[in-house]
C-alpha cells in the first residue's frame, strides 16, 4: 500500500519536469527578439559573415537604423537576408531585406 503514494509522486514529478523544460525553452528564446509569422521568417536561413551582406543592404541598415549595429546576418536560398541588429543596451531587432537593400515587411507579397 505504501507503493501507491510513491508511484503517484513519481508521476507528478515527471509531469512537473516537462512543464519546467517547456518554460526553459521559451526563456531561452529571449525577450528582445521580434518574431513575425510570415513567409520570410519561416524560410531556412544560413548564417553568413556580416561582410558578406550586399553593400545596398549594409547601406540601408546604416541609414535606417543608425542607432543600431548589425550583430548577425543570415541568407536564404531566394537571396533575402535576415539581419539581427542590436543597440547599446543590447536590445535586439530582427529585420529582413532583399538583395537590393529594400526592407521586407510583414504581409509583403512575393508575386
Amino acid at each position: 500500500m505504501k507503493k501507491v503514494p510513491m508511484i503517484i509522486g513519481i508521476i507528478i514529478s515527471i509531469f512537473s519536469a516537462q512543464g519546467v523544460l517547456g518554460q526553459d525553452e521559451l526563456a531561452s528564446l529571449g525577450d528582445n527578439y521580434e518574431y513575425w509569422d510570415y513567409d520570410h521568417e519561416l524560410q531556412e536561413y544560413t548564417e553568413i559573415n556580416i561582410v558578406e551582406l550586399p553593400l545596398p543592404v549594409q547601406e540601408a541598415a546604416a541609414k535606417d537604423y543608425e542607432e543600431l549595429r548589425i550583430v548577425k546576418a543570415y541568407m536564404s536560398k531566394d537571396n533575402t537576408y535576415k539581419i539581427v541588429l542590436q543597440d547599446k543596451n543590447e536590445n535586439t531587432k530582427v529585420v529582413f531585406a532583399s538583395a537590393n537593400g529594400k526592407w521586407i515587411k510583414p504581409n509583403d507579397n512575393k508575386s
